[in-house]
């Protein structure tokens, strides 16, 4: 394992934050970003990770323009709040929320990959077969 790549005790694959953009202007450009970062959190898995997908966590909860519990700013110090808990971040793609998860990543010196190929695949390290889920082009 990376030695930048520190589990907690009670768990047993590092967790790895992945992070790019959420927003569109409309709403299949959002459903694209959200499915993306489902894809790439399927590789991450698949390279013998758990991956945290905030994209997953808040979808059900945004409201564009909502200035109140369900806006923007407040689920993004929800995501900002899982980024210490996790073991590394992944940022496939820039955008304003990811950025600010990057560096506050940084702050707290986890490790940081800008590509999933860039991630060590822990599955070789451990002489385990991936999982056998469908692997998609990123």
């Amino acid at each position: 394992m990376n030695a930048g790549m520190k589990r907690m005790r009670h768990q047993d694959k590092p967790l790895v934050f992945v992070t790019g953009p959420y927003s569109a202007p409309t709403d299949e450009g959002k459903k694209a970003n959200i499915q993306r970062a489902i894809d790439v959190g399927r590789v991450v898995f698949q390279k013998g990770y758990y991956p945290i997908v905030p994209h997953i966590l808040v979808r059900e909860y945004y409201v564009k323009g909502d200035p109140g519990l369900f806006g923007y700013e407040a689920l993004m110090r929800f995501t900002l709040a899982i980024v210490p808990r996790c073991d590394s971040l992944l940022l496939y793609e820039h955008s304003p929320g990811a950025d600010r998860e990057w560096k506050l990543a940084e702050q707290l010196d986890k490790p940081v990959y800008f590509s999933v190929d860039d991630l060590p695949d822990l599955t070789k390290e451990n002489g385990n077969t991936a999982n056998n889920c469908i692997k998609r082009t990123l």
